[in-house]
This record gives C-alpha cells, structure tokens and sequence, in this order.
C-alpha cells in the first residue's frame, strides 16, 4: 500500500532507509558521519513525502519531492533492501509522476550518486536521461519530460 507520509509513524522508519539505503552511496558523507534525524524531519516537511507500508505500520520505502516552478525534484527514494526487486520503487516512482503532472510539471529531476550503478539502470528504465554530471556532487542529474 501506498499512502502520504505520516510524520509521527514514519519519520525514524524513513531516517533509518536514509542512513542504510542512501548514505553509502553519497560523498557527501564520510564514513564516520551521517545525517541526523532532525536534518531529514526539515527535508520531509518542505516536500510531499509517500511511502510504502503494510497499513499504518512503519514504512519499508519512501519516496520524497518537491514542485519547482513547472519542474518536480525528486528528492529522494529508498525501499528496504528486504523489499527490493518487487516494484515498489516503480509504484512510488508512478505517483511521484502523476503528482508532478497534477501540479502541472513539465519535467521531472533527480541527482542520483555515480556510485550506485543500479539506481542510474532504474531511473534510465524508466525513461529518465542523464543530463550532466556534476562533479563536486559526484552526482548525475537526470530528468524526464512529464508532459510535451
């Protein structure tokens, strides 16, 4: 089930996919460090957050955007490495996609970290092109048309 983010039920779920799921593939964080709960809490509650879970039970993936003029950033995505491999990234990814063209975007944009060579072969599946690299981030920008 796919349902919006619940702050109180969710956050340290979230933080937790974050800090196993994400982490390990950014520069931005050295091995001794981490981002801390309260750093991804702001982040949550400046985007619309959904996540995947069974009920109201704590989320096993999550997905995290934000409209920018007429462009939706994704954020990020995480689903448990459990749950891997059984389309909950592409059902988050679809309402992800369908918020954006409900909040009438004609793009959508990510950053994805040039150290997690699945994660580029996800986001190019589904139809996402990488755009530039950006080296101070180690990061590929990628994007899709969400409407002509």
């Amino acid at each position: 089930m796919i349902r919006k983010r619940l702050a109180s039920i969710d956050d340290r779920a979230i933080h937790r996919l974050v800090v196993e799921q994400l982490v390990p593939f950014s520069r931005l964080y050295d091995t001794g460090s981490s981002v801390t709960f309260s750093e991804i809490r702001k982040r949550l509650n400046q985007n619309k957050t959904f996540v995947t879970a069974k009920g109201l039970k704590q989320p096993f993936g999550f997905i995290t955007m934000i409209r920018k003029s007429r462009v939706l950033f994704i954020d990020m995505l995480a689903i448990d490495s459990r749950e891997q491999g059984r389309g909950w990234g592409h059902e988050l990814m679809k309402v992800a996609e369908e918020y954006g063209k409900s909040e009438r975007c004609l793009t959508a944009e990510l950053f994805v970290d040039e150290s997690n060579p699945k994660a580029i072969r996800f986001y190019l599946g589904k139809g996402y092109e990488i755009q530039s690299f950006i080296p101070e981030l180690s990061c590929y920008k990628m994007s899709k048309k969400l409407r002509s």
